[in-house]
């Protein structure tokens, strides 16, 4: 069977141009719809008595709470790393990308070069001339962590894979992964390529925000390709909870691990770094799931359109405005406590009407024990407008009352 490429494919400079676009104006989208709160960038709270960290082995390590981005544990989580087989994440975040904006399709037939089924280590095996698709592709890296579907994927979107590796450090960038630079889109060693624990548990936080789809490949056990049957190098896959991510290898037989995991509402993410074997970095990670499970519980804020303040004004018209969040809001704190976190609304400073439906009004802090855990933007429910001589006169009249 002839294998064809899509249209797109044969102009990789325009799809080059389109995906950077597309990146661009996909960093503004998503900050700006009110279902996505921003990336994690909260520090971790200092541990109450008695409630002990888990002991990890791995040379560094970090737990996310997702929902609320909260970083629950960090164990040099900005030193400088091989990023190994977890780069993958990347190129499936830029896969994502494509295929959200139609630029390619998981049916789509894609063309495999020789550079793909020539590359070394962790393959698929695709061949030139053997049809392959963009989803058993998306299998391929997700699952085995197929260096060559890298390579085909990369080709197939940007035409080469220095086009693709230019369109994975423009996405690092506006995720603002500061201490992450792609040198290829598989993983294998080569000089340049680095990356942190916490960058790449933010990267995961991302993906799974913007294009959970990948949740259903990446937390298979197996799956099969040409009558091979391959299995997920994960050593988590199949376990209740867990939806993926990813597994490296490094060149000094060290194992890094990216966990994906979904309980009562909850998302963690979980990055090992330089673990000593396939083993124990699984060990770390499930020791790193049950710390954030049992001793974290989420505590729900706001959600979409509920009131979580009044801003109160006799010169409005109406007097009173109903302040909400723009996007759901959690908070994680440690389940041995019996308080509740407390919010505090700050309001912009001279505030005046008019103000418009949606316009953000100030902010709400959300504090534990005194500590601010995080600030969110927080928008007005309705518009206000200047309210009239006669309207302030009955508004300051009913006040006095």
């Amino acid at each position: 069977m002839k294998c064809i490429r899509s249209p797109a494919a044969r102009h990789p400079r325009w799809r080059i141009a389109a995906l950077v676009l597309v990146a661009a104006l996909g960093s503004a989208i998503a900050a700006a719809r009110p279902d996505l709160p921003p990336l994690p960038t909260i520090p971790a709270l200092p541990l109450p008595p008695r409630m002990l960290a888990p002991q990890i082995g791995a040379r560094a390590a970090v737990l996310l709470d997702v929902n609320s981005g909260q970083t629950l544990l960090a164990q040099n989580a900005d030193a400088a790393v091989n990023p190994s087989g977890l780069v993958k994440l990347m190129t499936a975040f830029v896969l994502g990308q494509a295929e959200q904006q139609g630029l390619l399709h998981a049916g789509s037939t894609v063309r495999v070069p020789v550079s793909a089924w020539r590359v070394a280590g962790s393959r698929m095996f695709i061949q030139p001339g053997l049809p392959v698709t963009v989803a058993q592709l998306e299998d391929g890296l997700l699952i085995d962590g197929g260096n060559d579907a890298a390579i085909a994927i990369a080709k197939d979107v940007a035409g080469t894979t220095g086009g693709f590796v230019d369109l994975m450090n423009h996405d690092a960038a506006a995720l603002d992964l500061r201490r992450t630079h792609f040198v290829n889109p598989d993983g294998l060693p080569q000089a340049g390529q680095v990356s942190t624990a916490m960058d790449l548990a933010r990267l995961s936080s991302a993906l799974v925000r913007d294009y959970p789809a990948v949740l259903g490949v990446a937390g298979r056990a197996t799956y099969t390709y040409d009558h091979i049957r391959q299995f997920n190098y994960n050593p988590l896959a199949g376990q209740r909870d867990v939806d993926g991510l990813g597994v490296g290898l490094t060149n000094h037989n060290l194992w890094d691990l990216d966990i994906c995991a979904h309980r009562s509402g909850r998302t963690l993410i979980a990055v090992v770094i330089g673990a000593p074997s396939r083993a124990a970095a699984g060990s770390d990670a499930s020791a790193l799931l049950t710390y954030g499970w049992n001793g974290w519980r989420q505590e729900n804020i706001g959600k979409p359109g509920q009131a979580v303040a009044l801003l109160k004004n006799l010169d409005w018209s109406p007097d009173v405005l109903s302040v909400v969040t723009p996007y759901t809001v959690n908070v994680v704190v440690p389940a041995q406590r019996g308080a509740h976190a407390l919010t505090r609304f700050v309001a912009l400073p001279g505030i005046q009407a008019p103000i418009k439906a949606g316009q953000t009004v100030g902010s709400l802090d959300i504090l534990w024990h005194k500590q601010v855990l995080r600030s969110v933007p927080v928008v007005a429910a309705s518009a206000v407008q200047p309210a009239d001589w006669f309207v302030r006169m009955l508004h300051r009249a009913e006040a006095d009352i």
